[in-house]
């Protein structure tokens, strides 16, 4: 399966005192998504916490994990969503658009009852029809490795 890459816009970063739970970086994309981080993470994505991050742009890369490795990094796909919109119009002559958009929902696997695991991803992206379908074939166990970088 090829990589999902998506470039969303940071529109807020939390910086708390909390142990589990320091950095929250809110991104929008065509969904809002939130990420819930330590430093650890940030550091191996490359990733300086501090307020210059709101208002650039977060890419963020979904791969496929090779093995069931207990990765921090790791996502489980929630909901994967096909929609079909029809707009019609009944000027001149009726008609309608149809529009497709393909939606992938992942969430942090859960591994403790805590209120805010860390890391915690909240994801929801609107991806290709290709990477829909490839999507659609893997076994409902696949776990999404996730990778952010600052452009």
């Amino acid at each position: 399966m090829t990589k999902i890459v998506q470039d969303l816009y940071v529109t807020e970063l939390t910086i708390s005192n909390i142990s589990n739970a320091p950095f929250i970086i809110d991104a929008v994309g065509s969904y809002p998504n939130k990420l819930i981080v330590n430093d650890e993470i940030l550091q191996s994505w490359g990733i300086e916490p501090d307020r210059t991050l709101i208002g650039k742009n977060l890419i963020i890369t979904l791969e496929p994990l090779e093995k069931s490795d207990d990765n921090i990094n790791s996502l489980q796909i929630n909901h994967l969503e096909k929609v079909t919109r029809r707009r019609y119009r009944y000027l001149s002559e009726p008609s309608f658009l149809e529009e497709l958009e393909f939606i992938l929902s992942c969430n942090s696997p859960r591994k403790k009852s805590e209120p805010n695991p860390c890391p915690n991803y909240q994801i929801k992206l609107s991806i290709k029809e290709s990477d829909y379908l490839e999507l659609y074939e893997l076994s409902a166990a696949t776990l999404l490795k996730i990778s952010c970088q600052i452009k």
